[in-house]
């Protein structure tokens, strides 16, 4: 029986193809810009706008690239595992008893919400690429899942 089922996911601001409509849009802007410096005899300025667009294309891609990355939060069996796939495809795997599993939030001074699976003197960090309130939510899941679990777990143990 799987309790909970989270993947967790990086946020991106643009889909690929609204990244070509920017790329496209600057690059015409620019490449209209460059006409007129050219007629002006400022041809020096040319190079250096077509690496502005050529940046901000390596800026969209090493962005898209880093979006890669995920966790999956899986609560089954008895076992609670954190799976955390980094964007070069590298897997490490964290495994929790759910019994002695507590979700802990920390607020920092700034604002900033950090969320922490610990057991047993150990804590690892969830979801460091979200925002603050999406933290807070996923911490909220995570909890009821595991009071999900405790109490499914109390209801049907017995005592031999």
């Amino acid at each position: 029986m799987t309790v909970i089922d989270l993947t967790l996911t990086p946020n991106r601001s643009f889909d690929r193809g609204h990244v070509r409509w920017v790329l496209g849009g600057v690059g015409l802007v620019f490449f209209l810009g460059g006409l007129r410096f050219l007629a002006l005899g400022a041809w020096p300025i040319l190079p250096f706008m077509a690496l502005d667009v050529l940046l901000l294309w390596w800026a969209f891609r090493a962005s898209y690239a880093s979006g890669r990355g995920h966790e999956r939060l899986v609560l089954a069996e008895d076992r609670l595992e954190l799976l955390r796939v980094s964007a070069k495809g590298t897997e490490r795997r964290f495994g929790f008893e759910p019994l002695w599993t507590r979700v802990q939030l920390e607020e920092t001074p700034l604002g900033d919400v950090r969320l922490w699976l610990a057991a047993h003197g150990r804590r690892v960090s969830v979801g460091r690429f979200l925002s603050p309130g999406e933290r807070r939510e996923v911490g909220e899941v995570i909890s009821a899942g595991l009071e999900r679990y405790r109490s499914g777990r109390s209801s049907t143990s017995s005592i031999a």
